[in-house]
């Protein structure tokens, strides 16, 4: 087998699996909020943030990997990760991508930002990406049920706590302006 395979799900999700050393990891590409992101799939990446930064660092510079991206149209430089890889020493790794957080942002966009966007545009921005963690993480948990793992892993239980919370938050949003995005707070999980 290759040490890099993908499969396409469909036009907003790209299924990865990387061999890494002798074992392979499987990651999800996804659209979501005008950006295309890469997250690790497998429970021993999550937890693990040093050897998990080690192995998308190192995917990152595969060139089978690039490839996919270019005929995707995927944009290597605009390609955000779920996964830290800002090192305790910046010298570590070659490749430096965005995370997705707005903490990054210079003071003039941000200002530009505040200046041309109302509170409630604010909100309903946020409420989005409150959404789409969701629709992210029940796509996780679905998965793991397919594949025989339920709420008596570990894991598993720890994807529906964040689905709990991320369900919570949304609806704590909606809460502040009035308006809530979704059903998502009169479904069960």
């Amino acid at each position: 087998m290759l040490e890099f395979s993908f499969e396409i799900i469909d036009e907003t999700k790209i299924n990865i699996q990387y061999k890494y050393g002798s074992q392979f990891f499987n990651f999800n590409l996804f659209w979501s909020t005008g950006n295309w992101t890469l997250h690790p799939f497998d429970g021993i990446l999550i937890e693990n943030r040093e050897m998990c930064s080690l192995i998308v660092a190192d995917l990152l510079k595969n060139k089978d990997f690039h490839v996919m991206l270019a005929k995707e149209k995927i944009v290597l430089s605009r390609l955000r990760t779920t996964v830290n890889l800002q090192p305790d020493d910046p010298e570590e790794f070659e490749v430096n991508h965005r995370i997705d957080d707005r903490s990054y942002q210079d003071d003039e966009g941000l200002m530009s930002y505040i200046e041309n966007h109302s509170f409630e545009e604010v909100l309903e921005l946020e409420q989005q990406q409150m959404h789409a963690r969701v629709d992210f993480f029940q796509e996780i948990i679905q998965r793991m049920f397919m594949e025989g793992i339920g709420p008596e892993d570990p894991d598993f239980r720890k994807v529906q706590s964040l689905i709990r919370i991320y369900k919570d938050t949304l609806e704590r949003l909606g809460d502040i302006n009035g308006n809530s995005l979704g059903d998502y707070q009169h479904k069960r999980w």
